[in-house]
């Protein structure tokens, strides 16, 4: 019993440090410590503290009961032993599942590979807890297997986020080549519907109006072999 209310003090110690519950859309989660700039800072601070309502405390939970069933179980000590610690794990779960929720709608994928990153970090977090109440072996082992898993879940994300770079470039230079090809088209065509939202019929009168000089020259070409 005493070794598990230690477990529970040291979750809650991780919890409100932030590092059990990393942001899953920072890209050095897991991997590097991140630098707060002064302006980050400021804007933090000048944020209005988020109030834990019972919908938002049922939505963290049950994210975690999804995600990290033992992380779950641990939780529900901690209301009891801890409220205050408990309140501060709840809120910074709520804001994980705020910002998957934004990916979600987003790219499914990428959800779903932010939230097996999550689900790794805090079971690396949890059997690191785990290690500082003694020097086990399993528990060694347990957490290599666990931080092998959580490189693998980065690489996973990394790797999308690539992809998805990858086409966005793609499509940027699919851009460049059209609008380079077809520029003199471009800008008769934007130049004909700015000059009628104008109200100028004779586009003729138009300076710099090629299309409409070439075909006033083919009428009166016209007019004048008739």
């Amino acid at each position: 019993m005493r070794q598990f209310v230690q477990i529970i003090s040291l979750l809650a110690i991780v919890a409100v440090a932030g590092v059990l519950l990393a942001d899953p859309g920072d890209s050095s989660a897991g991997t590097a410590s991140s630098q707060t700039t002064p302006k980050a800072g400021a804007k933090a601070k000048n944020k209005p503290p988020l109030a834990i309502t019972p919908e938002r405390e049922a939505a963290a939970l049950s994210f975690v009961e999804r995600n990290h069933a033992e992380l779950s179980e641990l939780l529900v000590h901690l209301k009891t032993s801890q409220p205050k610690q408990y309140e501060q794990a709840i809120k910074e779960i709520y804001r994980v599942t705020e910002r998957l929720a934004g990916v979600q709608e987003r790219d499914p994928l990428h959800y779903e590979l932010e939230v097996k990153l999550w689900t790794a970090q805090s079971r690396v977090q949890l059997l690191a807890a785990r290690l500082k109440m003694g020097d086990s072996e399993s528990v060694k082992n347990e957490l290599r297997q666990a931080l092998a898993t959580q490189i693998d879940a980065r690489l996973d994300v990394l790797k999308h986020q690539k992809q998805q770079a990858a086409e966005r470039l793609a499509k940027m230079e699919s851009d460049i080549s059209q609008l380079e090809t077809n520029k003199e088209k471009a800008i008769e065509r934007q130049l004909e519907m700015l000059a009628r939202s104008a109200g100028v019929k004779n586009l003729t009168k138009v300076p710099g109006n090629k299309s409409g000089k070439r075909a006033a020259e083919k009428t009166a070409a016209k007019k004048a072999a008739e």
